[in-house]
């Protein structure tokens, strides 16, 4: 009889146990986060421009330093650039002869149409002469011979300035073909900004569309950040963010997210060495600040706490 008493006890005892097992499971996986920690870095609005070569060739002089603030179109580097400098003054060159060809050609025309007007006159007088028989036949013929020679000079002429102003434009298109050979080697920058780095130096060549320097445009900074793809259903636009600096337990900065990557990507920001057991993707956000407590420095990494809703 207490053997029964003890057993059934015993049963009583596990079924309790277990059920509170299967509650405290079931309350665990119930819990939701209101937070999630990315990895990010400081950029500015758009990123940082990679500056592209647009011409080959050696570099002469540079123009410009590292972290100096630089305006759309100052000059950054300059490559050698005599063979360019060369064809760009013997198209001058070229365009200053044809003009004054032209000019000739011109001055020849006004001679010709003045001989012509005159020679027409000539011939309606003979005409009316004739019709009078004040003339003979043979004036008005030789006139007429001598009109109709006349006129196809004109036509020589005119055909033949109009050929040479043809050819001044085409000397035109080609000095200006020159002129952008020769501003391609004058490397410039592209917008407002601070300029990064420059990668070559004096005497050291340069190919075309190698990355010769980094600017960072004038723009607002902006926090990249990855989140891992377990709450990538959980970001919205607006959500609150608290930035740290890496390893800096006080708040950096403040903002709100107002861009969000519509696809799942490998990680890109600082990823490691390939020693993570699991390959997880991320999905990116934008944080815009809206108040720094601490100096940002650009590609700075950053820890960024997102407010979930």
């Amino acid at each position: 009889m207490y053997r029964k008493i003890a057993f059934f006890l015993s049963v009583l005892i596990l079924a309790s146990c277990g059920s509170k097992q299967e509650n405290s499971e079931t309350e665990a996986t119930s819990i939701i986060p209101v937070n999630v920690v990315g990895v990010g870095k400081i950029v500015p609005q758009g990123g940082v421009i990679e500056l592209a070569a647009p011409a080959a060739g050696i570099v002469m002089e540079i123009n410009a330093k590292p972290s100096e603030k630089v305006s759309r179109g100052d000059l950054i580097l300059t490559l050698y650039n005599s063979d360019e400098e060369l064809a760009l003054k013997e198209a001058d060159s070229r365009i200053r002869t044809q003009e004054m060809s032209i000019e000739s050609a011109k001055i020849t025309i006004d001679q010709e149409r003045i001989a012509y007007s005159d020679l027409t006159r000539q011939l309606n007088d003979a005409k009316e002469l004739l019709s009078a028989g004040a003339t003979t036949g043979e004036n008005v013929r030789r006139l007429q011979s001598e009109f109709d020679q006349k006129t196809e000079r004109l036509k020589i002429l005119e055909n033949d300035y109009n050929l040479k102003k043809s050819q001044l434009n085409e000397i035109r298109v080609q000095r200006a073909s020159k002129a952008n050979e020769l501003d391609k080697t004058l490397f410039r920058a592209p917008l407002d900004g601070t300029l990064l780095d420059i990668t070559p130096r004096e005497g050291e060549a340069v190919s075309m569309h190698q990355q010769y320097g980094r600017l960072s445009p004038d723009k607002p900074l902006v926090v990249i950040v990855e989140i891992d793809e377990l709450f990538a259903d959980r970001l919205d636009i607006g959500q609150t963010c608290y930035i740290n600096l890496h390893g800096d337990s006080e708040l950096a900065a403040t903002g709100k997210i107002n861009r969000i990557s519509p696809d799942l990507k490998k990680k890109s920001l600082f990823s490691d060495s390939g020693t993570d057991l699991e390959d997880r993707r991320i999905r990116e956000i934008e944080v815009s600040l809206d108040e720094i407590n601490k100096t940002l420095f650009i590609e700075s990494k950053v820890e960024c706490r997102v407010q979930l809703n």
